[in-house]
């Protein structure tokens, strides 16, 4: 039985390498597999990543009555396994250091900014 309720958009950010820049792609978690959105999603070791609810998710819940029906419950699984001392958050200095050098770097880091762990 699947309990993932709801839709999100994740973004990923594959570190370029061999002097290429970094990737960056978007996925949408949801049930409908006709308009593209993926049930299960395999994200390797070294990815960035965050997710968001969609703006259009969102605006459903405007109104009172519509509120409680916008969210996103996501499962995730964790091979071998899940430390917290292996974790890490993308800082702003960790985002520049990661498009240093690269095609419309100002561009990909104000899209993304906002996203990251503040500092300090």
């Amino acid at each position: 039985m699947n309990k993932s309720v709801g839709r999100a958009e994740y973004t990923l950010i594959t570190p370029g390498v061999a002097g290429k820049p970094p990737t960056i792609e978007k996925k949408v978690m949801g049930p409908n597999a006709a308009a593209g959105e993926l049930r299960m999603l395999f994200v390797g070791t070294g990815i960035w990543k965050m997710s968001r609810l969609l703006p259009e998710d969102l605006a459903l819940g405007i109104t009172p009555e519509k509120a409680d029906k916008v969210g996103c419950l996501i499962h995730e699984i964790v091979v071998p396994g899940f430390h917290w001392e292996d974790h890490q958050f993308l800082t702003k200095e960790k985002l520049d250091a990661l498009f240093e050098g690269g095609p419309d770097k100002e561009e990909k880091i104000k899209l993304l900014a906002s996203h990251v762990k503040k500092s300090g």
